[in-house]
């Protein structure tokens, strides 16, 4: 790996730290969401300190080099996330029905109680 992607490796590392520090730091993020990015930071830190560590885990997998391997982990990685927040999306949303069927009967309930101290 030329030093120059090594360099850009840890300063894109450092980056995603400081970012995701100050995200939670700000209250605009919350840490378990940003786990992600910091095990992402932590991982492309650790291959830009020693590249041959990944190559040779590459060359271990049958992949011919870091870079490919880099690109499958992130794909993969990306997939898993996006399925991750497709069944909290879906279970948030099953959640907000139940809440407004809730209202809905709650509200109901009140008019109807409204209704009878009129006609009294």
């Amino acid at each position: 790996m030329p030093i120059q992607l090594r360099i850009l490796a840890i300063i894109l590392a450092a980056f995603f730290f400081i970012y995701t520090i100050r995200l939670v730091r700000k209250d605009r993020a919350e840490i378990r969401h940003m786990l992600k990015w910091f095990i992402l930071a932590l991982i492309l830190l650790i291959g830009s300190i020693i590249p041959d560590l990944g190559t040779s885990i590459a060359h271990l997998l049958g992949i011919g080099t870091l870079t490919s391997l880099a690109l499958y982990f992130l794909v993969g990685a990306l997939l898993f996330i996006c399925l991750k927040y497709q069944i909290s999306l879906i279970s948030s949303e099953k959640e907000i029905k139940n809440l407004v069927q809730e209202l809905s009967l709650l509200k109901k309930k009140i008019d109807d109680g409204e209704k009878k101290e009129k006609h009294e």
